[in-house]
């Protein structure tokens, strides 16, 4: 377990469209499981918000993905720092995590909007033999960050704007013409609305409490 409050050095910065940018910092040994997530900080002002992490268990280094907000100070904080940059890592925190049986034994339905898709890019970039379908709701196909560290076939991309991914509208409406597997594990994560619209059509279609599991962004 890491000590909180330690600071980080910033390695890079990558712009993914005009909004999302991924952030790279030294790894220094934290450990952490996937699902998890941090605070990271201005270690001048002690700022900070609540990231999910987005690179892998046994990456070199750890990275965010992070969406510039309108009239959000501390994303448009993050996107000016240059490389040396410090920041202040508070964690890791929470419980949206995946035993090992549910790893290696169940079939897992993750579905997220935007930048919700963190969690899961870390728990395939680590435990890419999982039994698992990725529904992502997002405006735009090119906003499906990190899409070639998934197995494509089971990721349905569902675009609202422009029908450029693999279905025109939202995750719920997708849902709503799907068959639930009542057996699946189904893990949630994104804007509130979507999370609280899809957990009453699970719980609807009958599938079972203690296999839904949520992490709301926003």
């Amino acid at each position: 377990m890491n000590t909180d409050n330690s600071q980080y050095r910033l390695i890079s910065i990558k712009n993914l469209t005009p909004e999302t940018f991924l952030i790279r910092i030294e790894r220094n040994n934290f450990q952490f499981e996937p699902g998890q997530y941090v605070i990271l900080r201005d270690p001048e002002t002690r700022v900070g918000r609540e990231y999910s992490i987005y690179s892998g268990k046994n990456d070199p280094y750890i990275e965010f993905l992070v969406r510039e907000v309108k009239d959000g100070s501390f994303s448009r904080f993050l996107k000016n720092l240059r490389p040396g940059s410090l920041l202040e890592l508070e964690g890791p925190k929470g419980f949206f995590i995946l035993d090992e049986i549910a790893r290696t034994q169940s079939k897992l339905i993750f579905i997220s909007t935007g930048t919700g898709i963190s969690p899961f890019h870390s728990l395939v970039k680590s435990y890419p033999e999982m039994n698992y379908k990725l529904l992502h709701g997002v405006h735009f196909a090119d906003e499906t960050y990190g899409i070639d560290d998934f197995v494509r076939e089971k990721v349905t991309v569902c675009t609202s704007r422009v029908p450029d991914g693999d279905y025109f509208g939202r995750v719920t409406y997708l849902l709503k013409e799907t068959e639930i597997d009542l057996k699946a594990i189904y893990m949630l994560c994104g804007n509130s609305a979507m999370v609280d619209e899809v957990m009453d059509l699970l719980e609807s279609a009958g599938v079972a409490p203690e296999n839904i599991r949520s992490e709301v962004f926003f």
